[in-house]
């Protein structure tokens, strides 16, 4: 079914009309694999991957939805949604790469280290009685378990957004240019 405003529009020879919306399956398709790439990038211990896999995961996913879908209009609007997209599954890629590392290789008592270091670090900062109460619930198991899925959330909302901003990045720098 063709929109209207396009019905009586010739079409040259072997071109189809532009996509304006997502086609899903191609999307889905490009934001996992993307997704599976930046969650990789994370993985690898190096300073500067951090937030350049999450950005790479928007950046891709429009990359691989433009080679699928070659007559995709995309805007800015539609970068955002695949980026986005890409960064729910790298997200949840990089969760389950983490705690299958984590439990396969025993990394508990190292995280729990890390994570009690960085509690007693910011008690040693700060003097206000309150804090300090706050500071030694945070050293119990409770505590670190609060500390953990606060880590998640944080973590979660940095891979929409930096992946949000790769989407609209690729979808910006890929558009095509109108022929006149």
């Amino acid at each position: 079914m063709v929109p209207e405003a396009l019905e009586n529009q010739p079409l040259a020879y072997g071109s189809a009309p532009p996509i304006t919306g997502l086609a899903w399956p191609h999307a889905l398709r490009s934001a996992a694999q993307a997704g599976l790439i930046a969650a990789a990038l994370m993985a690898i211990p190096l300073g500067a991957s951090f937030g350049l896999g999450m950005l790479a995961a928007g950046f891709l996913s429009v990359l691989f939805y433009r080679r699928r879908v070659f007559s995709a209009n995309l805007t800015s609007g539609l970068g955002i949604r695949l980026g986005a997209l890409s960064g729910l599954f790298g997200f949840g890629i990089f969760a389950a790469l983490s705690a299958l590392e984590t439990a396969v290789f025993h990394k508990g008592g190292e995280l729990r280290a890390a994570l009690m270091q960085a509690v007693e670090q910011a008690a040693s900062r700060n003097a206000d009685p309150q804090a300090q109460q706050m500071l030694q619930y945070l050293k119990t198991p409770q505590g670190l378990v609060v500390v953990m899925i606060l880590g998640l959330v944080v973590m979660f909302f940095l891979f929409l957004i930096l992946s949000s901003l790769g989407g609209v990045l690729g979808a910006v720098t890929l558009r095509r240019k109108e022929r006149v």
